[in-house]
């Protein structure tokens, strides 16, 4: 059963948050409140805070830079990290297999369907008619437009790459085409290895299927009112919906926590 978070509840020791930002830090019109904003800045000026979301690179950069967060940041739902303190470096990458990615490419482009990639941390997407199938990342498009395909290996073995299902703010539903073996849980290792924190002291708070697997690695695992009901069964703590101020419910928990 999940811990309620409230005012009364004594929140544990901290060394860094991930926040998710679809359904967790950003509303319907893609934007991260002031109120939301101004807590989470001030959170970072006493540990690391770092985005951790399926949305690509340059995507996860705007939202860090909006935040003013120096802190590594997980972007393409695990398979990149990037460091905003060294001119965002990327720290830790991994990538599809170039005949796999092509594949893919070729799909998507035949049957016209929208999607937007990661290539190195670059942006590649439907209207390019001219794109690499080197070093990528994540390749995210609309569910329905694909899941026929899924099945069917003579086009995309599944069984050669990860498969990750996400919702944006809209609540619209995405999969993305990733290297084997990489989600954010596979980055939460490698971002606690890096910064020598231990995964017992990490807050990490999410509400999709993507998110599943940071929470199970993250010591304090949050779920959001509004998460998929798989997260509530990986999570030791739950905060209230998006539209009930759960967002800053927590932040307010994490504040405490630093002021204690």
């Amino acid at each position: 059963m999940n811990i309620k978070i409230n005012k009364k509840l004594q929140p544990p020791l901290i060394s860094a948050a991930l926040f998710d930002l679809d359904g967790t830090l950003l509303n319907s019109n893609e934007e991260i409140p002031s109120n939301i904003a101004n807590k989470i800045r001030l959170i970072s000026k006493s540990i690391p805070v770092s985005l951790s979301s399926g949305r690509i690179f340059s995507s996860v950069l705007e939202y860090s830079k909006s935040l003013e967060l120096n802190a590594l940041q997980i972007s393409d739902n695990g398979a990149i990290i990037f460091d905003p303190k060294n001119n965002n470096e990327i720290v830790f990458r991994k990538s599809l297999d170039q005949n796999i990615a092509m594949n893919i490419f070729s799909l998507l482009d035949k049957n016209n369907f929208e999607y937007f990639a990661s290539a190195d941390g670059k942006t590649l997407d439907h209207k390019m008619k001219i794109k690499t199938n080197k070093n990528v990342n994540i390749i995210t498009c609309f569910y329905d437009d694909v899941k026929s395909y899924l099945k069917n290996k003579d086009i995309i073995n599944v069984s050669q790459i990860s498969l990750v299902h996400s919702s944006g703010s809209m609540e619209e539903e995405y999969i993305s085409f990733m290297p084997k073996n990489i989600n954010k849980g596979i980055a939460v290792k490698e971002y606690c290895k890096i910064l020598r924190i231990e995964k017992s002291d990490l807050f990490a708070i999410g509400d999709g299927m993507n998110d599943i697997e940071m929470l199970k690695e993250a010591g304090i695992s949050v779920a959001m009112g509004n998460s998929v009901k798989e997260l509530f069964n990986v999570s030791k703590f739950i905060t209230k919906k998006y539209e009930e101020n759960g967002t800053e419910e927590a932040l307010d928990w994490i504040i405490k926590s630093l002021n204690s």
